[in-house]
């Protein structure tokens, strides 16, 4: 398992998290200067440089209890306060779509694509205010750094950890259902085929290859297959730049007013026979030393939260929202972590942490 994944994990998650309380708080009527602040104190608290710069170092990935931890905090870093409920399943969306991303990237290398997507669009969401603007850029260039000294094979084990990780993440997501990219079992779709990466290595199946003694190619010969019409062209962006980049992932899908997409769909849909789903709830195995071990050291380092005007959200997802999570769509049992299981063993971060301690506060 690769000792990378903990940056692309969490910057990753934490865009999701951006794109769900901006699209929700909006949705709740939030007012626009308290919205703008809570994306600006979270999005602060995320990439603080200290917090940055302990992400970026070598290190294995965290538990999911672990990870749900450090995310509860980033979420309540600003003078927003969820409800259990809402948090729930504001981090069951966040992982289904990161999920997605790692699930349908065409090549290893793309997560450069997803990740440099998923900040340069936390910057627009932030772009107001200059102090965060500035902490999302050096987040940016250590990623940009970070992934140019990474190889493709780095990648493909980073890319593993990940999938590891949320494997046994299967929510159902009413968005996904209605877009086509999940199952009514809660498995992401694949698509067939599509282009070849721009990567000189990466070569369209259908070519075998005779080498002789000298590791000289002396024969070679084709062979068609079934999805040979499936195969792309290649692709000619550079994930590095945001104007040629190709990949789509890692862009904020809920900004997309899908009210009239839903009332078509419904208009449209026939009278079917309701089907008994019975999905058996799966509680996450939690290696308790595990999680003990390695909960406080990235946690304790998020900013306490702000004082002035706190305002709570007891449903963040009620109402008209697209991230409905009823008894059909929301079907995995998240284990807990009680605050007594979590010691510090990274000796390094503990002044920071006895710093940072929020308290027993959030709601």
């Amino acid at each position: 398992m690769s000792l990378l994944s903990m940056p692309f994990l969490v910057t990753n998650l934490g865009g999701e998290m951006i794109f769900i309380l901006e699209q929700r708080l909006h949705a709740q009527n939030i007012p626009k200067e308290k919205s703008n602040k809570v994306l600006q104190d979270v999005s602060r608290a995320m990439f603080s440089q200290k917090f940055i710069n302990e992400l970026t170092k070598p290190q294995e990935i965290y538990s999911s209890s672990a990870t749900r931890e450090i995310f509860d905090r980033l979420a309540h870093s600003s003078i927003m306060r969820l409800s259990e409920s809402s948090m729930d399943k504001l981090y069951d969306l966040m992982t289904m779509g990161f999920k997605h991303q790692i699930v349908t990237c065409t090549h290893p290398r793309e997560l450069i694509e997803v990740t440099l997507n998923h900040l340069e669009s936390i910057r627009a969401s932030v772009e107001s205010n200059a102090q965060t603007v500035e902490l999302v850029d050096g987040a940016i260039a250590q990623v940009v750094k970070l992934c140019s000294e990474i190889s493709n094979s780095e990648f493909a084990q980073i890319r593993q950890s990940l999938a590891k990780f949320f494997q046994v993440k299967r929510i159902k997501v009413s968005l996904f259902l209605q877009d086509g990219i999940q199952s009514a079992d809660g498995t992401i779709v694949i698509p067939k085929g599509g282009p070849l990466v721009n990567d000189e290595t990466v070569e369209a199946p259908g070519t075998i290859r005779y080498y002789d003694d000298s590791g000289a190619v002396s024969s070679t010969e084709t062979f068609s297959y079934a999805l040979a019409d499936c195969v792309g062209a290649r692709l000619t962006g550079d994930p590095f730049d945001k104007n040629t980049r190709d990949s789509k992932l890692g862009k904020n899908i809920y900004t997309v007013d899908r009210t009239k997409k839903r009332e078509a769909a419904k208009a449209a849909a026939k009278p079917a026979a309701s089907t008994a789903t019975t999905t058996s709830a799966k509680k996450m195995k939690e290696n308790k030393g595990s999680a003990v071990s390695e909960l406080k050291s990235l946690r304790d380092m998020i900013s306490a939260a702000p004082a002035d005007n706190p305002f709570k959200i007891t449903n963040l997802f009620g109402g008209e929202g697209d991230a409905d999570a009823g008894p059909n769509t929301h079907n995995i049992v998240i284990s807990k972590i009680t605050r007594e299981e979590m010691l510090v063993t990274n000796a390094a971060l503990v002044d920071v942490m006895k710093s940072m301690d929020v308290g027993d506060s959030q709601s």
